[in-house]
């Protein structure tokens, strides 16, 4: 029987910083390794109103550690970091909303991470993933701040074999929509949503098939990147169970999809 647990273990970045993650491993050799990067909203509908001391690991939801085992029942070895270990301890890590005549809008994002050193963060659990499976291949999964994150990774990160961005908040923004990857990706982009607006998706879809015509088509022998970009019926953060952007159906379509993609590429072939 499958291993659906999991536990935090401590890691240290170049720079010294040191970070939790929230590791899962499967109950048999790996297949692969998959890096699990979490939203930049963090919070459950449970815990909008908690306590500042009630996730001592911010990032790391219940949501993001359910994931992780549910991948490591699949046969991966999941690390899940805190990409907000280097904020402040008791900082809110969720956004500011106020209601206005057109429904909820957001007032106040986050409090600034800095990204460049979330990336070294990143670069270290996707080196010690990479050293647990020295035949294995490592791909990476993120949502908003961590799909933008994961796209990063995917375009600066040559340890990376495939990657999967869920409505990458920023990732259409025209100085990030040209960046190459150097691996196959997959990015899933909401219809609409407070983060990416119809406009900035539609040129990110423009530059990326200029880069690759074919679009997510590579024959069998092809081992260069791609991007495939697939289109839901659904908001910003539709993936997200419990809360009111939660699109079951395109949250199913989405993870088949996903699961399928991280099968194919991160199959090792004998």
């Amino acid at each position: 029987m499958t291993n659906r647990t999991g536990q935090y273990a401590e890691f240290t970045s170049p720079d010294q910083h040191r970070f939790r993650a929230f590791v899962a491993h499967p109950s048999s050799p790996p297949r692969g390794a998959l890096i699990l990067l979490h939203e930049m909203d963090a919070r459950s509908p449970n815990r909008v109103h908690a306590s500042a001391h009630a996730d001592p690991m911010p990032g790391l939801s219940q949501r993001i550690r359910s994931l992780a085992q549910e991948h490591a029942a699949r046969g991966y070895l999941v690390v899940a970091p805190s990409l907000f270990g280097r904020g402040r301890a008791g900082q809110d890590h969720g956004y500011r909303y106020q209601m206005g005549f057109s429904g909820e809008q957001l007032v106040k994002p986050l409090q600034p991470v800095d990204s460049s050193r979330a990336m070294l963060d990143i670069q270290t659990v996707v080196d010690w993933a990479q050293g647990q499976i020295p035949q294995g291949k490592v791909g990476l999964m993120g949502f908003c701040w961590g799909g933008l994150l994961a796209w990063q990774a995917a375009c600066t990160m040559p340890e990376v074999s495939a990657a999967t961005s869920f409505y990458g908040g920023g990732m259409t923004h025209p100085e990030v929509n040209a960046w190459r990857p150097m691996c196959p990706v997959l990015v899933h982009l909401p219809s609409k949503g407070l983060l990416m607006t119809q406009a900035s998706m539609d040129e990110f879809v423009a530059v990326q098939r200029d880069h690759f015509p074919a679009h997510g088509a590579v024959s069998p022998d092809q081992k260069g990147p791609m991007v495939q970009i697939e289109h839901y019926a659904a908001g910003y953060g539709f993936d997200h169970a419990g809360s009111r952007h939660h699109d079951p159906m395109a949250s199913q379509s989405a993870r088949r999809m996903t699961n399928t993609f991280f099968d194919q590429h991160l199959q090792v072939h004998g």
